[in-house]
């Protein structure tokens, strides 16, 4: 009985700790805190965070930089929804609080659940980098290089040959070299791209790695006997490029090389203008068109094809340069107006809200809006596709647009619609009608208002014409007007006017 007893008992255990897991499941969050995730600017990699088990600290631990200043040190880090956190009874702020880190010793933050009772310790342990030993030239040029480099991380050698003629006295490298470490020739710092030398003999870099360690190279430089016979494309580039273009050689004999590169969205393509280097000696044409560097301008809606003729004359190869444009990220409303409103919406985009009054007496549960969003974006109004002067919602509550931009990132606005009262409406005295409305080229105002100065006014609220002691039934030009949703004004009445050609 006594064996019977212990094993019901330990199942009825085990069903109460399931159903706790299970309860936490469907109705928990109230009571998780946890960090979820835990970064520094000085990191090496991404930091290793681990749950609580049995009642045990959760621990992250992460990696920074040698050299870093553990004593200063900010995180930016992620809780449990609307958990909060404290190290030492102070409050921490994500990226902004910082706390004095030992090497290797945890620092406890107390994680405190939304519920406001339920807590979590979390031991946080910092080590620093070992300084990295690394002391190799991983890249070395010079001008009018012919061929690639040879680079000998066993010999610690670079062998690399110049054009025939070139002057080696006073040549500029430009050279990578393991992270962290630097370069001498005979005590003189060299820096990439700037320091000049004399390579008429073989020259002796001192490579010190970060830790301290240093290992001689040498660097070898022969001049060319013959023509050039390169004919490649090295570098090439647009202003308006959003990354490095991606330069591929031919894989095989009399196959053309490629270009990829990607420009701004937006960006014209059928008239770009490329800067690029070519091989020691080497020219470029477009379909016979000798092309010159950062001048000359070519339409890029379909591939292109640059003919790279080597210095030698004869041998040529093909280089297909293909544009692409990135997708628009934005994903604004750009206007927003009903047929009903009294005045332009008000438009914030720092908080994504659009505020709009309406006539008094309006129906605003099945109005119809106007509105522009930014290059190929789309709206939607939980889930259902929003069009513009064509969808009908019901504005009685604020309504949320869900933005989607082309790339796919997405942005909810919030629309909030007030009516107007009765006397902010319309003017008790007085006539204001507009004729032809839509309108082209000009408009014809018939007012018996006493006041008439008149204002255009556009769509986010900037006064585009101002005319004053406008005569009634005269004609107003509005040929320069761009084509949209407009309100004349005068005094305290407004009429919408549309303007298109």
């Amino acid at each position: 009985m006594m064996k019977t007893f212990t094993i019901r008992a330990l199942f009825s255990i085990l069903a109460i700790i399931s159903f706790g897991f299970n309860a936490h499941a469907q109705f928990g969050g109230d009571g998780d805190a946890d960090i979820t995730a835990y970064s520094f600017s000085e990191q090496t990699g991404d930091a290793s965070i681990m749950a609580s088990v049995m009642g045990q600290n959760g621990t992250v631990d992460i990696e920074v930089a040698y050299g870093t200043d553990l004593s200063s040190l900010v995180a930016t880090f992620e809780l449990s929804t609307d958990a909060t956190a404290e190290v030492g009874g102070v409050a921490q702020t994500s990226a902004v609080t910082p706390n004095s880190f030992v090497d290797g010793t945890a620092l406890v933050y107390t994680v405190t659940a939304s519920d406001g009772t339920t807590t979590q310790d979390w031991d946080v342990t910092v080590t620093v980098a070992d300084a990295s030993s690394a002391k190799d030239i991983v890249d070395f040029n010079l001008p009018n290089q012919v061929g690639d480099e040879s680079i000998s991380a066993i010999n610690h050698t670079v062998d690399i040959t110049v054009a025939s003629g070139t002057d080696v006295s006073n040549l500029v490298a430009d050279f990578v070299l393991s992270d962290y470490a630097t370069a001498n020739i005979g005590g003189a710092d060299q820096t990439s791209g700037t320091t000049a030398n004399d390579f008429t003999n073989s020259v002796i870099y001192n490579i010190v790695a970060q830790d301290g360690s240093n290992q001689d190279w040498t660097v070898t430089v022969s001049i060319s006997t013959s023509a050039n016979t390169e004919a490649k494309i090295t570098a090439y580039s647009f202003p308006e490029q959003t990354s490095n273009a991606t330069i591929t050689d031919p894989v095989y004999s009399g196959a053309n090389g490629t270009i990829d590169i990607e420009v701004a969205y937006g960006t014209d393509i059928s008239n770009l203008v490329a800067s690029f280097d070519l091989s020691y000696g080497a020219t470029a044409a477009i379909a016979g068109v000798d092309q010159v560097s950062g001048t000359s301008a070519n339409d890029f809606s379909s591939s292109v094809t640059y003919t790279v003729t080597a210095e030698d004359a004869s041998t040529t190869v093909d280089w297909d340069v293909n544009v692409s444009i990135a997708q628009n990220t934005e994903n604004d409303i750009l206007s927003y107006s009903f047929d009903e409103q009294t005045g332009a919406a008000t438009i914030d985009a720092t908080n994504h809200t659009v505020n709009i009054e309406v006539a008094s007496g309006t129906d605003v549960s099945n109005l119809i809006a106007s509105f522009s969003l930014s290059g190929d974006a789309s709206a939607d109004v939980s889930g259902a596709n929003q069009e513009s002067a064509i969808t009908a919602n019901d504005f009685t509550n604020t309504v949320e647009y869900n933005v989607t931009a082309q790339n796919g990132d997405a942005q909810i606005w919030e629309i909030t619609v007030s009516i107007a009262t009765e006397i902010n409406t319309v003017a008790k005295t007085g006539v204001l009608n507009i004729y032809p409305n839509p309108a082209t080229t000009k408009i014809q105002i018939n007012t018996s208002l006493l006041n008439n100065n008149i204002q255009i006014i556009d769509i986010t609220g900037e006064v585009v014409k101002n005319i004053i002691d406008f005569k009634s039934n005269n004609y107003i030009d509005i040929s320069d007007l761009k084509d949209g949703i407009y309100f004349v004004k005068i005094g305290n009445q407004v009429k919408r006017l549309i303007k298109n050609n």
